[in-house]
C-alpha cells in the first residue's frame, strides 16, 4: 500500500475526527494509530469500537484491532480504503 495514497484519504477526514467524542478510546482500540481511528470514525461514525471488535469477511473473519495487535495494520488500512464513501 502507498503510505502517501493512505495519508491523503486520512486527511480528507481529519476535521470530522475532531467531533468524535471517544476519540481517545477509539485511538486506543486501534493500537494507537489515529490515522486508523480517524478513517475508522469517518465511515462508521458512533459504531466505530464495535466495528473494530467485529469479525470482518473482509479480513477473513478475523477482528481489525486484534490484526494491529498482529502487526498487520496494513491488511486494515487496505480493507477501510475499499469502504465506500
Amino acid at each position: 500500500m502507498n503510505n502517501e495514497a493512505w495519508n491523503k484519504y486520512v486527511d480528507c477526514f481529519r476535521k470530522n475526527f475532531d467531533s468524535c467524542v471517544f476519540k481517545d478510546e477509539l485511538i486506543n482500540v486501534c493500537g494507537g494509530y489515529d490515522d486508523v481511528a480517524c478513517a475508522v470514525f469517518f465511515h462508521t461514525q458512533s459504531n466505530a469500537i464495535k466495528w473494530m471488535s467485529s469479525k470482518l469477511p473482509a479480513l477473513e473473519n478475523k477482528i481489525p484491532s486484534q490484526e494491529i495487535g498482529n502487526g498487520n495494520v496494513i491488511s486494515v488500512r487496505k480493507v477501510i480504503m475499499r469502504m465506500p464513501c
